[in-house]
């Protein structure tokens, strides 16, 4: 692992992790053990722990900048976070997408509680889901800090 992101993003925003939220500063806690085991793990073993660091430090990035976008100065992270809400009020009056077609088939099946991203993904869910997004007539409400655990509800 060359560069940790989510220390040089901290370091650049001048903020200190300590006053993070907990659940995230347990996160980097995590990422930090993890880290000093690199050392004492054999070489066939690194690759493995290697992307669980980057998608720790992804994940811890995400987060950061889903609770203090707003109050950032030099918030530079990768364009995939960044959800712009004019394309989400847009989506609330295009007809019905495939997105929405997708819930409302998981709605009338009662597949409504602890859905993971990747489920969503592997159904063709193309909306980039964040604590919470409009879908349509939906909404789409992460239910878990540390996984991607989702709920859905109708508005």
């Amino acid at each position: 692992m060359k560069k940790i992101e989510h220390q040089i993003f901290l370091k650049n925003n001048k903020l200190d992790k300590k006053l993070l939220l907990q659940p995230i500063q347990e996160k980097i806690i995590i990422f930090d053990r993890m880290h000093q085991m690199l050392d004492t793990i054999s070489e066939c073993e690194k690759g493995d722990l290697l992307e669980q660091l980057e998608t720790l430090d992804f994940e811890i990035l995400e987060d950061i900048d889903e609770e203090y976008a707003d109050k950032l100065e030099y918030n530079e992270i990768i364009e995939e976070l960044e959800s712009p809400p004019i394309q989400e009020k847009e989506k609330i009056h295009l007809p019905k997408s495939k997105d929405e077609s997708i819930l409302s088939e998981l709605v009338k099946m009662g597949r409504v509680k602890d859905i993971g991203r990747s489920t969503f993904k592997d159904l063709g869910i193309k909306t980039h889901l964040g604590w919470q997004t409009i879908i349509g007539k939906y909404i789409v409400t992460r239910t878990s800090v540390f996984r991607y655990r989702y709920s859905i509800e109708q508005l």
